[in-house]
């Protein structure tokens, strides 16, 4: 059986992939690109959000990108930001019409002055990175949406990689059991 990684998004993206995971796997962060019922998972959960923006967080090779994309979200709703230059164009060969930054998605200056975003997909592994690196990140994010506005997240852990606490809540929206490994999809939201 091939992986959802090689057959959605071809030889070449998964091979980078495999490059990318063997210079720096911290930032990867996985061993497998995410899986397609990952992530029709995570774009099920911007399906009820309205036709605002979307934020997608380090799209990698596109398969949560794709997910969005089949659920409705039109392209040019889509704002993907990368670090990796290569799956940077990549992203934007594959979905024209999609506007994709190429950068660090910690820096939240590439935001600045922009129309809100009414959803956040997130593919960046937020317990790879030290301290409260994470809770600022998804904090930072919802406080530029507006209140309905949520940031999803999938984590090959048990737990969320941001705890809930004052202000940020978080429910399991549920579990990608075939992924490899298999993941859980987080969302937050701010609380009164």
């Amino acid at each position: 059986m091939k992986h959802a990684g090689i057959k959605n998004g071809g030889m070449k993206d998964w091979l980078h992939f495999a490059t990318r995971l063997a210079r720096n796997p911290r930032a990867v962060g996985a061993i497998a690109p995410s899986g397609a019922r990952l992530a029709r998972l995570m774009a099920a959960e911007v399906d009820s959000i309205g036709h605002g923006r979307v934020l997608e967080l380090g799209p990698g090779t596109g398969s949560i990108t794709r997910a969005l994309v089949a659920h409705g979200i039109a392209p040019d709703r889509i704002v993907a930001i990368e670090a990796d230059a290569r799956f940077a164009r990549t992203i934007a060969k594959k979905f024209p019409g999609i506007t994709v930054i190429q950068g660090d998605a910690f820096d939240l200056k590439h935001l600045e002055g922009d129309e809100p975003f009414d959803a956040v997909i997130s593919g960046i592994p937020l317990r790879n990175f030290p301290g409260e690196r994470g809770q600022q990140l998804i904090e930072g994010m919802l406080d530029r949406l507006p209140g309905h506005g949520l940031f999803v997240q999938f984590s090959y852990g048990l737990r969320p990689p941001v705890e809930r606490r004052n202000g940020l809540g978080v429910r399991l929206a549920g579990t990608s059991w075939r992924n490899v490994p298999p993941a859980r999809v987080w969302v937050y939201r701010k609380t009164a």
